[in-house]
């Protein structure tokens, strides 16, 4: 095998380098339409346009490259080609996943299941959208975890980025307690927390009894709350039941157990 010139060596680098630059100066362009677009649509969603346009763009350019490179060093790129239609089915197996991943990140882009920043769980993993490529997902869990995942296994996710979401909460109370003296004590603050519009955007409300177990009473409050807005507000609501129950003297129920001493 013959020593690749010293020429084309150059001219294989200088190609390498000017598809680097290539490669930037598209994605800062790619970044400056699309942010035009950007005061019609969420900051989220153009964030993931430029990610994925810029991802394109990637591999157009690796795949052009290739071929450039291949046909300065002596390959017949033409034959190739035509040997790849040849050769297409044994590779289309080996692809097969790949043309999987692609086809499913185009569906999750096409009918926006999710986006570039929101917070999403798939499977039993909850976390913001760090990335979104036509092959993959990465996942940035709260406490800093990266988890990257293949479009092609993502069947199932719960998207919590919405315009707005329901936050339940379940209050569990003593019989020996005066319902009705809790039931004042929750719509005080259901009419408090209605005013807190960082975390607010419709109503708060007690709905009343939902269970009775061996030993408590639950009753359920319903609160509509701003995107990714609804476990802040949980934990404030909770807060402030802690704060009034312990100002009017109402203990919150815990697991008791009866002894029976047989003589």
């Amino acid at each position: 095998m013959n020593d690749i010139p010293t020429l084309t060596i150059i001219k294989v680098l200088s190609v390498i380098l000017f598809s680097i630059l290539l490669y930037i100066l598209l994605k800062k362009i790619i970044t400056k339409i699309v942010l035009k677009q950007a005061k019609k649509n969420s900051n989220k969603k153009t964030l993931t346009m430029v990610t994925i346009l810029a991802n394109v763009s990637k591999y157009i350019i690796i795949i052009i490259d290739l071929l450039m490179i291949l046909d300065m060093i002596g390959i017949d790129t033409k034959a190739l080609l035509t040997s790849i239609g040849v050769v297409g089915i044994v590779s289309g197996l080996a692809l097969q996943d790949l043309l999987k991943d692609i086809i499913a990140g185009t569906a999750i882009l096409t009918e926006e299941q999710f986006r570039v920043g929101d917070n999403i769980k798939i499977g039993d993993f909850r976390g913001d959208v760090i990335s979104l490529g036509l092959k993959t997902t990465k996942i940035k869990s709260y406490t800093g975890e990266v988890k990257i995942i293949s479009n092609r296994n993502i069947t199932e996710v719960t998207n919590y980025s919405v315009p707005s979401s329901k936050c339940i909460l379940d209050i569990q109370i003593s019989y020996e307690e005066d319902i009705e003296k809790i039931k004042k004590v929750l719509n005080s603050i259901c009419n408090k927390l209605k005013k807190e519009e960082d975390y607010i955007c419709g109503n708060v409300e007690l709905l009343g009894v939902e269970a009775l177990t061996d030993d408590s009473i639950t009753l359920r409050v319903v609160a509509q709350t701003k995107q990714d807005k609804n476990i802040p507000f949980k934990r404030l609501f909770l807060e402030e039941i802690v704060k009034e129950f312990k100002k009017q003297d109402i203990k919150i129920p815990y697991p008791k157990m009866e002894v029976i001493h047989e003589k």
